[in-house]
């Protein structure tokens, strides 16, 4: 190659990538990894890097290549009177910049309704979509779109929802549409202008206008069960049609997606489920800094709203019996006993097929007799999509001890079934990305959002 055109070429990516930081942004994609502590962030980086995973043959996940482009962020999520937070309050302060209290969805600390981001980006003229892979009205979406005194109070969420009309709005949920007093929202929302859409097929016809996409009657599925389901829509796909949407309006958009059920395989004290809700999120990584690197306007904000289980591997010492079945599957023990864990626990998470939380329900709602041990392994085999030897667990009877013991056998530890108050972290990608690096407190989002949006104090 000619030397001044590699030279050339260098000074074009020096602007591009100058540009990327420098430009103000016009547009905001927020990602929220719900229940994501630094731990699951961690626990999915390190599986693509040293499971040897096929999905990802270069051991790079787009997680780690954003958190090593991007401006990082720890921050701590109290709430107005208390250490440990859940959603509602987490996303109210994150989208208002004000304290809240748990369980609240919109309002403060003093009951008092806080405008958030989507209704500020509106009177700027943006177009606003909300998005998650629960349902639209669960806690997180909600503290973007409602103010209620209850995250429980998913109908009038739903009413408030339709009457705020978003341009985009993606997820399941259905069911808080058309049942009892809310039977004739849908019809309400296609006088606003919705098409409506329940499937992937639906959503795919839709090229302009607003979309209300309601896939499911309650949650959508976890995400290592989504093959089952071919009609619904992947998080990704969600979220493509939506900037395809959004993006028509010339003065910009924000657009708030959750990847909600990285929380739900934490409180479950799931591992394979966890490491597929990352993996779900980590696709939609993929796409969106793609998008963000091909658009110099827009501001990719990647976050959590608190930590949930806190999972993690740790070593054991194992009996004699372990130690030489390890051995024979070619594990590495130290002083005789002692399991430190093996990388290829990794590849036993990529093969899972089923969520072990249903699978636990559906083996205690069973008569005890049909459990035999022939039974369970076969059930267990089947969910965790590898031959498992049910011989070497105990006190079959005891349903839950079982999947405990199995999180065991595989060095996996859990400190709690709820949320913590560790600090999580942030990534942003994109024009002014340096405002929302170093510590900060979920309150002080959205004031450094305006001020990468340019938008003045109000």
């Amino acid at each position: 190659m000619n030397k001044w055109r590699r030279v050339f070429l260098a000074v074009g990516a020096c602007l591009a990538a100058c540009a990327l930081q420098a430009a103000e942004a016009k547009n905001l994609i927020w990602v929220i990894g719900d229940g994501m502590g630094p731990e699951a962030m961690g626990f999915f980086m390190q599986g693509v890097r040293y499971g040897g995973l096929k999905e990802y043959p270069k051991g790079v996940s787009n997680l780690e290549k954003l958190m090593n482009g991007a401006e990082w962020g720890l921050f701590f999520n109290n709430t107005y009177d208390t250490v440990v937070t859940d959603s509602a309050a987490s996303a109210t302060q994150m989208a208002s910049g004000k304290l809240s209290r748990p369980e609240v969805v919109g309002l403060d600390y003093n009951n008092r309704p806080v405008e958030n981001i989507l209704e500020l980006a509106r009177k700027k003229g943006k177009a606003v979509g909300i998005i998650s892979d629960t349902y639209v009205t669960d806690a997180t979406p909600a503290g973007f779109t409602a103010h209620v005194q209850n995250r429980n109070q998913k109908m009038e969420i739903a009413r408030q929802l339709v009457a705020f009309g978003p341009e985009v709005v993606l997820g399941g949920g259905l069911k808080y549409f058309t049942t009892g007093d809310n039977q004739s929202l849908l019809p309400q929302a296609q006088k606003k202008g919705y098409q409506i859409a329940q499937s992937k097929q639906e959503l795919s016809a839709v090229k302009s206008g607003k979309v209300l996409g309601l896939f499911t009657s309650g949650s959508m599925p976890m995400s290592l069960e989504m093959e089952k389901y071919p009609t619904l829509p992947s998080l990704t796909e969600q979220t493509q049609k939506a900037v395809e949407l959004l993006s028509q309006n010339k003065d910009g958009f924000v657009l708030v997606v959750e990847a909600g059920k990285i929380d739900w395989a934490g409180h479950a004290h799931d591992a394979g489920a966890w490491f597929h809700e990352m993996k779900a999120l980590d696709d939609l990584l993929g796409y969106l800094m793609t998008y963000v690197q091909q658009n110099g306007d827009t501001l990719l904000y990647l976050n959590a709203d608190h930590d949930t289980g806190l999972g993690a591997f740790t070593y054991r010492y194992v009996n004699a019996e372990e130690a030489k079945h390890k051995a024979a599957q070619g594990e590495a023990l130290y002083a005789g006993n002692a399991d430190y864990a093996s990388f290829a626990t990794f590849r036993q998470f990529a093969k899972q097929k089923e969520s072990l939380y249903n699978l636990e329900l559906e083996l205690k709602a069973m008569p005890a007799k049909k459990r035999t041990p022939e039974y369970l392994q076969k059930r267990l085999s089947q969910a965790l999509g590898y031959e498992v030897d049910i011989h070497r667990f105990t006190n079959l009877s005891d349903v839950s001890g079982i999947f405990k013991q199995l999180n065991e056998s595989r060095g996996l530890v859990w400190a709690t079934v709820n949320h913590s108050s560790l600090p999580v972290l942030s990534a942003a990608y994109g024009p002014d990305a340096d405002e929302l690096a170093g510590v900060y407190h979920n309150t002080d989002i959205l004031p450094r959002l305006k001020k990468a949006l340019g938008w003045s104090a109000q």
